[in-house]
C-alpha cells in the first residue's frame, strides 16, 4: 500500500464535510432527536481532523488561514470525549464553520492539484 498523500487527505477531508452537510440539512430539532445522526457527525469531525493531523506540516504551513489546531482538537474532543456529544456544539460547527471550511479546502486542493502553479507563502 503506498503512503496517502496531501491531497489524498485533503479529499478525505471534503468527503467527511460533505458527509455533514448531507446530515445536517434538516432543522434543528431534528438533528436533536436523532442521535445517530449525531455520533456520525461527531465521527466525521474526527475524520476531519484526523485527516488534518496527518497532513504535511509544509502544506500547513502553506496556509496558516486554516484552522488546522481547531479541527484536530474538535477531533481529540468527538474521540476521547464521546460519552457525551456537545449537540449544540456539533451543530453550530456544521452549520457557521463548516461551509468556510469547505470554500478553503476547496482552494487548497485545486491549488495543491496543479504542479507549477504558485502558492501562498506562510
Amino acid at each position: 500500500m503506498s503512503p496517502r498523500r496531501d491531497i489524498d487527505r485533503l479529499a478525505d477531508m471534503r468527503a467527511a464535510l460533505a458527509d455533514i452537510r448531507d446530515m445536517t440539512t434538516g432543522d434543528r430539532e431534528g438533528f436533536d432527536a436523532d442521535r445517530r445522526t449525531q455520533q456520525a457527525v461527531a465521527y466525521n469531525l474526527a475524520v476531519l481532523g484526523e485527516a488534518a493531523r496527518a497532513l504535511s506540516p509544509e502544506l500547513r504551513d502553506r496556509y496558516p488561514d486554516v484552522p488546522w489546531r481547531d479541527m484536530i482538537a474538535q477531533r481529540n474532543v468527538a474521540v476521547h470525549q464521546y460519552h457525551s456529544l456537545d449537540v449544540e456544539s456539533l451543530w453550530s460547527t456544521a452549520k457557521d464553520d463548516l461551509p468556510q471550511l469547505d470554500q478553503q479546502l476547496a482552494a487548497i486542493e485545486q491549488a495543491e492539484a496543479r504542479p507549477g502553479i504558485a502558492r501562498p507563502e506562510g
